[in-house]
């Protein structure tokens, strides 16, 4: 479904739920973001957050490092993993196809290519494997 904040995918089955797409900044978190995107590894399941420079979105040739997420009396505050993404404007594509998604590891399991940006309806649950998500 759509929103103000991307594609929301969400699994009725296990709860599962999942913002896709580019959302403005965040002035409640330490540092202060331009915007930030999330992403989500399939295989262990830790879920990041990318902080970009500017609020309408990342810049061609933008590096963003991949951050944990801890919430301290409703402020955000993000560590650094030191892997990082990059962003690429490209013509066409979907907005997962302009990350360098397939080179990168995750930091926790360090799997490579089980980072996601984006999920679309359809797609099966990465928590519980058994439904789709709508």
């Amino acid at each position: 479904m759509g929103s103000l904040w991307g594609t929301m995918c969400l699994c009725r089955r296990c709860d599962f739920s999942f913002s896709s797409d580019h959302q403005h900044g965040s002035y409640r978190s330490d540092p202060p973001m331009g915007g930030y995107c999330y992403a989500l590894c399939v295989q262990c399941l830790s879920e990041f957050m990318l902080p970009t420079a500017g609020p309408r979105g990342p810049h061609d040739g933008e590096r963003m490092e991949l951050c944990r997420v801890e919430l301290d009396r409703e402020r955000v505050t993000l560590q650094g993993t030191g892997v990082h993404l990059e962003f690429y404007e490209v013509a066409t594509g979907a907005w997962s196809d302009r990350f360098t998604l397939a080179t990168t590891a995750c930091p926790e399991c360090r799997s490579q290519g089980t980072l996601k940006v984006e999920f679309a309806p359809g797609d099966p649950c990465p928590r519980c494997k058994q439904a789709k998500l709508i």
